[in-house]
């Protein structure tokens, strides 16, 4: 029924056309924004590139060629080293490799949207997931987020498949999956241990149910073991997927920066001069196996003094994931007026006007947009709540930690774009509706 009345309302448009020319326009956004932006040698493409090159070319997981790295999930830089065995080491080739990805997670999208509100809310979905210029930006970038939002929007669609089927093999798919996105990012373990929980809901029985949990968490337990126990291994420690812990503790219990990116140099290196690592060899030396256990220690003991405070710094983290700090809205830590001022400054009042109105207005409409659709249709609550559980499972992950605006988000926006499409097609059914009457 949900499908027939999207089709009506598409009126004498499909939803193969709509793709099409999104896919079209966002293809050609993407091939400008690549050819216009210069290699930028940020530290964390950088760290991704030479691990990757190296396990590629020597067949280790290693930055300096003998010592055994675990700065980061090892999804990503494996994939691209596959890449690089393909290709040769091309760094200037990967953002073709992200538009892949992306390509991946609008059609994943579209499944998403099909299932639960008709394929023309699937494609609309879609395409504003392939258009929304963010993921443009991070494409040129050697990044994990066009692989993670990959891999989410997967799982994502996966779990929708198990809830509705019930059937083990597709909650088996649903735990590799799961186990695939935490080897790119280990923040979504959180959101793996709530995807598990779905499992009892469905009239059947407790047993059957149990039985679909334990499929699912096996699963995801296997892609995921192999690794835990190469670092365990290899750095003697229980350490599930990668260091970073201990920064993100640290950091998330820092009361000036509240653990929020992106901020200005002197804030950042203010950071590791308190914590007493300073100088630093080399950019990521934080996530060095050693230091990371240091700065667990004292960012447990920091927590400890102070728990409220850093209660309110993971409250305020919440607002940053989705909203942003003021560094992120006006470029300027000094303050909103203060920082909007300098922005208009710089670029005149056009530009900074519209860059702080999108980030302000933007992403604040799709989540009030989403809460309203959520409402509306609170009576399919149990089939929709994937939708609801993803973008609050990841950011949970997060928000404990460290989050950056306007990138952390970026996996499960696609979320909140299908709910906001789902909700403005209602409200258009309901105008023919009343015309008709």
């Amino acid at each position: 029924m949900t499908q027939a009345n999207d089709e009506r309302s598409a009126g004498r448009w499909s939803s193969a056309v709509l793709l099409l020319l999104a896919g079209m326009l966002g293809l050609l956004a993407r091939a400008w924004t690549i050819s216009h932006t210069p290699r930028q040698g940020y530290a964390v493409d950088d760290l991704f590139d030479t691990l990757a090159w190296n396990l590629a070319s020597i067949g280790t997981f290693t930055l300096d060629g003998s010592t055994p790295s675990a700065h980061v999930g090892p999804l990503y830089p494996a994939v691209l080293a596959l890449f690089y065995q393909l290709v040769g080491h091309r760094p200037d080739w990967v953002p073709g490799l992200h538009v892949l990805f992306d390509i991946g997670t609008s059609s994943c999208i579209y499944l998403v949207g099909t299932r639960l509100f008709g394929s023309w809310t699937g494609a609309i979905a879609a395409s504003a997931m392939f258009l929304y210029p963010a993921y443009w930006t991070y494409d040129p970038r050697i990044r994990s987020e066009s692989l993670l939002t990959l891999l989410v929007s997967a799982w994502l669609w996966a779990t929708i498949v198990s809830i509705e089927s019930r059937r083990l093999r597709h909650f088996a798919i649903t735990g590799i999956l799961a186990g695939l996105t935490i080897l790119c990012k280990p923040a979504a373990m959180l959101l793996g241990i709530g995807v598990a929980a779905l499992a009892y809901g469905g009239p059947e029985t407790i047993g059957f149910k149990t039985r679909s949990a334990t499929v699912y968490l096996l699963a995801c337990l296997l892609i995921v073991m192999p690794w835990t126990i190469r670092n365990y291994q290899t750095f003697d420690r229980i350490m599930p997927v990668s260091a970073g812990v201990g920064a993100g503790l640290w950091m998330g219990s820092d009361p000036v920066s509240r653990g929020s990116w992106p901020m200005s140099n002197e804030t950042e290196s203010q950071i590791w001069e308190t914590a007493g690592i300073t100088p630093l060899p080399h950019a990521y030396a934080m996530y060095e196996v050693p230091t990371d256990r240091l700065l667990r220690e004292k960012g447990w003991e920091r927590i400890r003094e102070a728990p409220v405070r850093y209660l309110w710094l993971t409250l305020t983290r919440i607002f940053d994931f989705w909203i942003g700090n003021s560094y992120y809205l006006v470029n300027s830590d000094r303050g909103f007026v203060s920082g909007l001022s300098r922005d208009v400054a710089d670029r005149g009042w056009l530009v900074a006007g519209y860059s702080v109105g999108k980030r302000l207005l933007l992403i604040p409409g799709l989540v009030l947009l989403a809460i309203w659709s959520a409402w509306f249709h609170r009576t399919r609550w149990q089939e929709l709540l994937p939708l609801y559980l993803f973008p609050i499972g990841l950011m949970s992950g997060y928000v404990l930690f460290t989050v950056e605006a306007g990138r952390y988000a970026l996996p499960v926006l696609p979320c909140l774009m299908v709910l906001s499409v789902a909700a403005l097609a209602q409200v258009r059914r309901s105008r023919i509706s009343r015309q008709h009457r």
